[in-house]
């Protein structure tokens, strides 16, 4: 059976290219950025606002809010579930699009349901216990998702779906900066 590194790497893969600098905004232990890499030959440089790395990349620390590179500093920025861990994601998402020359590429739970909302709001909230990260704030669709980014106001697109195990439906978006209203 894959672990959760693999199962994510294996779809978010098709959707880079070699030599592409990403920047990874909430990389935590850096696998996911460290075997992306292998498999793409993208070049990653991590950011978080808690230090878990335990992959060979150097991990920036920063205050959550402001990032601290210049516009148009990377090719694309890459959330992997991390706007969820904010209670109000929309700073970043506006921050993570002005580094980034060509938009940001987006991974999130899509959550839909009565039961399934405050299930995966609990079960992901027991990383602030182990880790520290901040808490699971608030679950979405994949449409709430692309809702929120019509606030930015930005327009993102799905790109693929998949599942991690039997309960997490899970979603990849692009936010295209030229897309941007």
């Amino acid at each position: 059976m894959p672990t959760r590194e693999e199962t994510i790497v294996k779809h978010l893969a098709p959707h880079l290219k070699p030599r592409e600098q990403i920047l990874e905004i909430g990389a935590g232990n850096g696998l996911v950025a460290e075997m992306l890499h292998q498999k793409t030959g993208a070049q990653f440089t991590l950011l978080d606002v808690v230090d878990y790395n335990r992959s060979k990349f150097p991990l920036h620390l920063y205050n959550g809010k402001t990032l601290p590179f210049e516009s148009e500093s990377f090719d694309t920025t890459m959330l992997v579930f991390v706007l969820h861990h904010n209670p109000d994601p929309r700073p970043i998402l506006r921050e993570a699009l002005r580094v980034a020359r060509h938009g940001v590429l987006l991974v999130e739970n899509d959550v839909r349901g009565v039961l399934r909302k405050p299930i995966t709001q609990l079960v992901d909230s027991t990383e602030h216990l182990r880790r520290g990260v901040p808490r699971c704030y608030f679950t979405k669709s994949t449409v709430e998702w692309l809702d929120l980014m019509a606030e930015i106001p930005a327009r993102g697109e799905v790109k693929s779906n998949f599942k991690i195990g039997w309960f997490w439906n899970n979603a990849i978006l692009r936010v295209n900066k030229d897309s941007a209203r």
